[in-house]
């Protein structure tokens, strides 16, 4: 047999075993919800066991930038370009690179095909020196997807680029993990109501997705999957600036179609900045990013949304 008959074969077996352990895993969590004794009827345990989602789980290494390849996910460091990328801009001002995700890497993860096969997503947000901090309004971030990465080169920052926007390298590696409905959401709402034990009976899955895959139930980096929000459901955060609502007033005045707005986003990804020194502008928070599952089939990554939550 031929080296390269063997690296396909080698590569096929990875990628069975893979998802052999994700159907293993994902029956475990719904085994473990139908057999957990919390005062929940049976049938909720079976439509709850249906809303477990894939997701990709995301740990950080770091690492020099000398270390990590052309090309690789990571957060910080110097972007991995396309030669005569254009650098987006807000206001005649450079945006800040935050991160790159590379499909390749993500895709034996995603096992519903939702994302690319390859390619790579890129993040930049503008960040306000008077503040100073990243700034959410429109044209203050872009979500780049570069389909052809044949011909990458790890690129420099533009001259009058924001230098204490330069961020600190880390590799990203991937997992096997999965999600829940936010507690707070639409979609538990009913739970939420009618059982006394519900709480109990939601963190003690997560729990248990913990103990079976490598989740860091303290870290918020993720891609796909249901959001992890540090407040409330970040698909109310997403219809809400995708409506202007300001105050608590037009909230109270539009809630209904702010539920039912949140209802088209799905989840992209969610990027930490407690870490390579973006909490310099970030805060502890999560940056949310979401868009409609219609683009994203598309891989239309124009109308992507940003929102930002922190304790």
């Amino acid at each position: 047999m031929s080296k390269r008959n063997n690296s396909y074969l080698y590569l096929v077996i990875i990628l069975y075993s893979i998802m052999g352990n994700s159907q293993d895993n994902l029956s475990k969590i719904k085994n473990e919800i139908l057999n957990s004794d919390f005062n929940v009827p049976y049938s909720c345990k079976i439509e709850l066991s249906e809303l477990i989602q894939p997701t990709v789980g995301v740990k950080t290494i770091a690492k020099d930038d000398r270390d990590i390849n052309i090309g690789s996910s990571k957060i910080g460091g110097k972007p991995d370009l396309p030669i005569n990328f254009n650098w987006p801009k807000m206001d005649n001002e450079f945006l800040t690179f935050c991160a790159q995700y590379n499909l390749e890497e993500i895709n034996i993860y995603d096992v519903s095909n939702k994302l690319p096969a390859s390619g790579i997503i890129y993040v930049f947000i503008y960040i306000d020196k008077e503040w100073p901090g990243f700034l959410n309004k429109k044209n203050s971030y872009k979500v780049i997807f570069q389909e052809n990465t044949d011909e990458l080169i790890r690129t420099e920052f533009p001259l009058n680029y924001f230098g204490e926007g330069i961020f600190e390298p880390s590799k990203i590696e991937y997992f096997e993990s999965y999600t829940m409905p936010d507690d707070e959401s639409t979609i538990l709402k009913n739970f939420q109501d009618s059982y006394e034990d519900f709480h109990d009976f939601y963190h003690s899955t997560y729990e248990y997705i913990q103990h079976l895959t490598e989740l860091d139930i303290d870290s918020f980096h993720q891609v796909l999957g249901y959001d992890r929000s540090i407040q409330s459901s970040v698909t109310y955060s997403f219809a809400e600036i995708e409506l202007e609502i300001t105050t608590q007033d037009e909230w109270n005045t539009k809630k209904s179609e702010i539920l039912e707005l949140s209802k088209k986003y799905q989840l992209l990804l969610q990027l930490e900045t407690d870490g390579n020194n973006l909490d310099k502008f970030g805060g502890s928070s999560t940056i949310y990013f979401g868009m409609d599952p219609k683009d994203l089939k598309m891989k239309n990554f124009d109308n992507v949304i940003m929102a930002f939550q922190g304790t």
